[in-house]
């Protein structure tokens, strides 16, 4: 589990009234565009009256947050889709994408010389990514606010009832409980150094402060 999209994703197609996509992660809206809506569209099961109700269907594709044009294409696309952004702590949230990078064989760097990097860049990569404020002001020029629900990850994973009831309800969909909660989180790798991790919680701080003021809840970070 990193964010808990997939957790969400695997709660919300149990869903007696949800149809999930043929696959989870289309990659539409930010690598696939080109591809044209009705390929998009083939991905998903037509909605259908299941006991006098609608069925609904989604993906869950967690890169579409960062991307730049994304909003605007899913404006364009899906104008009254609604979406939900799963938060996490953002120093946890880009060591998971490190570690991520790591095992794939893409990274070879230390985490230490990643972060590094990044800001003497300026181009902040890595910690770009955790800026979640600036997406989420992007996504509201474009999107109204009963659109998009945005969760804490943490609040997933340890208060999951909870949280799927806020979801079904932002969903319209009646209320209902899974069969098996499993979350599968299951990371297994080093702690981060505890220097490093102060640095970037330094570094997030601002950043959450304007989100918490953005959004009216601290999620505590």
């Amino acid at each position: 589990g990193r964010s808990g999209t997939t957790f969400l994703y695997r709660l919300l197609s149990q869903h007696p009234l949800v149809e999930p996509a043929a696959k989870k992660e289309l990659h539409y809206f930010d690598l696939l565009f080109e591809e044209g809506a009705e390929w998009y569209r083939r991905w998903f099961p037509a909605p259908r009256l299941k006991d006098g109700r609608r069925t609904i269907t989604g993906e869950a594709t967690p890169a579409y947050i960062f991307h730049p044009d994304v909003p605007e294409r899913m404006a364009k696309v899906i104008p009254r889709a609604r979406l939900i952004a799963l938060l996490r702590n953002p120093v946890d949230k880009i060591y998971s994408a490190y570690q991520r990078q790591v095992s794939k064989g893409r990274e070879s760097r230390t985490f230490e010389e990643v972060i590094e990097a990044d800001l003497e860049d300026g181009s902040v990569g890595l910690l770009l990514t955790g800026i979640y404020v600036d997406h989420l002001v992007r996504w509201s020029e474009f999107l109204s606010e009963e659109q998009l629900l945005v969760l804490k990850s943490e609040d997933l994973f340890e208060r999951p009832r909870q949280t799927l009831k806020v979801v079904l309800e932002f969903l319209g969909l009646p209320d209902w409980e899974p069969e098996a909660w499993q979350s599968g989180q299951n990371h297994r790798y080093e702690e981060m150094d505890p220097a490093t991790r102060k640095r970037l919680e330094e570094y997030f701080e601002p950043h959450n402060r304007r989100l918490y003021d953005y959004l009216g809840v601290d999620f505590g970070w």
